[in-house]
C-alpha cells in the first residue's frame, strides 16, 4: 500500500519536473521573447531569479497536475454578503485547471477585496472556446442571480482570459461585466499550442483564425480589460504573446506560467485594479 501511494505521489512530481525543464528550455533557446533584463540587474540577481522561477513553477505544476482530476469539485459557498454598490469576482481557470486549482487565489482575493469570489468549474476540458464560454456564462448567470449582482469582475488565467474576453466581446454578456483581468493569457497564441490536436489548441495557435478574428474585432465594449504577463512565462511562447491587445498591460519577471496564480505580486495588481 505504501509503495502504491509513493508511486501516486511521484507521478505529478516527475511529470511537473519534466514539463518545467522542457518548456523553460524552449522559452530560452527556441522562442525567446526578450525584455527580461532590468536596468539594475546583476548577473547574480538574474541567476537567483531564474533558479527561483524554475523552482516555483515546478511546485505550482505539481499542484495543478495533482488536482487535475478534481474537475467536478465544487467550491464552498462564500459566507460574504454582497454589499450595495460592490461587485463580486469570478475566476476562470485555464486549460486542464479547475476550481480547486484557483482556490488559493480565490481565498486571497476574497480576503483582500471583501466581496464574494467564486472560481468557476469547467464542465469539460477539450472543446472550443465558444462552448466553454457558454458553460461559464450559465454558471455566472446563476451565481449572480443568487447574489443579486448586476455586474461581475472576471479574472482569467491562461485560456480563462480568452474565455473572459469572449464573454465580453463575443458572448453577448458585456453589459454585466465591469472589469476583465487576464493573467498569462495567450492573446496572440502560443507556439506550444501547435502540439495539441484538440479544437481548443488549434484556436490558441499563433495566427489562428479565432485569435485573428477576436483581436481585430470591435473594441466598443464598456468593460475595462487589463493584462498581466511575465517575461519568464514558459507556456505562452514567446512570452510577449501574452500582452493584451486591449487596455493596460502589467509585465512582471521571474514567474512561470502556473506560478502566476500563486504569486502575491499578481494578487496585489489584481486587487489594485479591481478596487480602482
Amino acid at each position: 500500500m505504501g509503495t502504491v501511494l509513493l508511486i501516486i505521489l511521484l507521478i505529478p512530481v516527475s511529470l511537473a519536473a519534466a514539463g518545467v525543464v522542457v518548456t523553460f528550455l524552449l522559452a530560452w533557446l527556441v522562442f525567446p521573447g526578450g525584455g527580461s533584463r532590468g536596468p539594475n540587474d546583476t548577473l547574480a540577481s538574474r541567476v537567483v531569479g531564474v533558479i527561483l522561477a524554475v523552482i516555483m513553477e515546478w511546485l505550482a505544476s505539481v499542484w495543478v497536475i495533482a488536482v487535475m482530476p478534481a474537475r467536478a469539485w465544487r467550491p464552498r459557498k462564500s459566507r460574504r454578503r454582497l454589499s450595495e454598490g460592490r461587485v463580486p469576482v469570478a475566476l476562470l481557470p485555464g486549460m486542464c485547471e479547475n476550481a480547486l486549482t484557483m482556490s488559493v487565489l480565490a481565498a486571497w482575493l476574497e480576503r483582500s477585496l471583501g466581496v464574494p469570489v467564486r472560481a468557476l468549474r469547467p464542465v469539460r476540458y477539450f472543446t472550443g472556446v465558444e462552448v466553454l464560454a457558454l458553460d461559464y456564462r450559465k454558471q455566472l448567470e446563476a451565481w449572480m442571480d443568487e447574489l443579486g449582482a448586476e455586474q461581475v469582475d472576471l479574472v482569467g488565467h491562461s485560456l480563462g482570459g480568452l474565455l473572459a474576453r469572449h464573454l465580453v466581446e463575443r458572448g453577448g454578456f458585456a453589459p454585466r461585466i465591469r472589469t476583465v483581468v487576464t493573467v498569462a493569457t495567450p492573446h496572440l497564441g502560443s507556439a506550444l499550442a501547435a502540439l495539441g490536436p484538440y479544437r481548443i489548441m488549434r484556436q490558441m495557435r499563433r495566427g489562428s483564425a479565432y485569435l485573428e478574428s477576436l483581436n481585430s474585432g470591435p473594441t466598443s465594449v464598456e468593460a475595462r480589460i487589463v493584462g498581466i504577463s511575465s517575461t519568464h512565462d514558459n507556456l505562452v511562447l514567446p512570452w510577449n504573446c501574452a500582452l493584451s491587445p486591449r487596455g493596460d498591460n502589467f509585465i512582471i519577471r521571474y514567474r512561470g506560467h502556473l506560478a502566476l496564480i500563486l504569486s502575491r505580486e499578481v494578487l496585489r495588481i489584481i486587487v489594485r485594479e479591481l478596487r480602482d
